[in-house]
């Protein structure tokens, strides 16, 4: 399991999913040739779609990081009982154990049965008044089309019902115990790096601390900042302080897309991947099938260059704090000051569903006044600026 609750002043990132150490990749369809399409809300990257469970409309996430998941609400209510229990771990490598139920789902007019699920079921989910995810155990024996023009999910088993382009296409993968849908970018010409596609991320590109020790003599990067803290919230719990790393990378390629001055930010132990950010640039097709993943670019490149913050909060409870604090900002704040109030808005008190569910803190600005507030109770305000 990695679950992931990112609070950046830019951005707002709930990166969701799981791995686990028992086969999920159990239950079957039960008729071919099947063509569906699934209209998604989307709600700061996360897609939100319409199940079935027997007879019964839910609203669930749409998660190829992650296994079907269900509510303990659901679960009671569909009088579920367990038929195994496997051992999970969050990113920040925390473990526990979950029951794992089976049961029959339907989408559109597809109906898959015998479907293992398991009953995690992060408190941020009910943020998008979900009952459950729909994950890649149950999608690993069809083909996915994520039209983000039309905000609609297509699923068929048979490729010819869509419009592939072949130039347009990379390898795909399986490889773990939920079929993760896994696919290979290049960071330059000649090195190829297997990352999977993750829709429970809302973000473009995660990276570890690990991918960039390895390629640290490849010049495939610049660092921008060092910096100190925890910005990531997992299912079990605040990740440790630990230092991370700011990057940019000059251009990687996905299919033929080119992708120019990606910044990103490291984690230890983090599972990198690609999230929901790529559909603002093209739709992406997940052909589990035949082992292809196809990316239909608005654009041949695309600029990803920003400016950026000198320190990233997270949550503490109800209160929003100082999470990381990079090279600009360490003369500034530290990690866990809580933060009070950003210009004239009060934040002295925070709901993580309206975190959630809001524009970005600082959407469209360049700089602001945070209000700070120290253990003891003294206030100070510090101006800050994107740079």
């Amino acid at each position: 399991m990695k679950t992931a609750l990112i609070l950046l002043f830019s951005l707002f990132s709930c990166t969701v999913g799981f791995a686990q150490i028992s086969a999920l990749n159990q239950g079957c369809n039960t008729a071919p040739n099947y063509y569906a399409e699934l209209p998604y809300t989307s709600i700061n990257g996360k897609l939100l779609v319409d199940a079935e469970l027997y007879g019964k409309k839910h609203k669930f996430l749409f998660d190829t990081g992650a296994p079907v998941q269900l509510s303990n609400e659901l679960t009671a209510e569909l009088k579920l009982t367990a038929v195994n229990k496997i051992n999970v771990s969050d990113v920040n490598g925390t473990t526990d154990s979950t029951r794992v139920m089976r049961l029959e789902i339907k989408l559109g007019n597809v109906i898959f049965a015998d479907v293992p699920a398991i009953n995690v079921f992060p408190e941020v989910y009910k943020c998008w008044g979900v009952d459950g995810v729909i994950g890649s155990n149950l999608l690993r024996n069809s083909i996915i089309r994520i039209d983000a023009d039309r905000h609609v999910i297509v699923l068929t088993d048979h490729a010819d019902k869509l419009s592939l382009n072949p130039d347009h296409s990379l390898p795909l993968s399986t490889p773990d115990a939920q079929s993760t849908p896994v696919i290979q970018i290049s960071l330059d010409k000649k090195l190829n790096l297997t990352l999977p596609f993750d829709t429970g991320d809302n973000g473009f590109l995660r990276f570890s601390e690990d991918l960039m020790t390895r390629f640290d003599k490849k010049g495939l990067f610049k660092t921008l900042a060092k910096g100190y803290g925890a910005n990531q919230i997992g299912v079990l719990g605040l990740q440790a302080n630990a230092e991370k790393y700011l990057l940019k990378i000059p251009f990687l390629m996905i299919g033929s897309a080119r992708f120019n001055n990606v910044i990103t930010q490291t984690s230890k132990g983090a599972i990198p991947g690609i999230g929901t950010k790529l559909l603002d640039y093209g739709n992406v097709t997940i052909d589990f099938i035949h082992g292809k993943f196809y990316f239909d670019a608005k654009d041949e490149t695309t600029d990803l260059n920003e400016k950026q913050w000198p320190f990233q909060p997270t949550l503490s409870g109800n209160k929003l704090v100082i999470g990381v604090v990079w090279d600009k900002g360490v003369n500034v704040v530290k990690p866990g000051q809580q933060i009070i109030a950003i210009d004239d808005k009060d934040f002295s008190t925070v709901n993580i569903c309206d975190m959630v569910n809001s524009k970005p803190l600082l959407s469209g600005r360049e700089s602001a006044i945070i209000t700070l507030r120290d253990a003891d109770g003294k206030e100070k305000k510090v101006p800050i600026t994107r740079e």
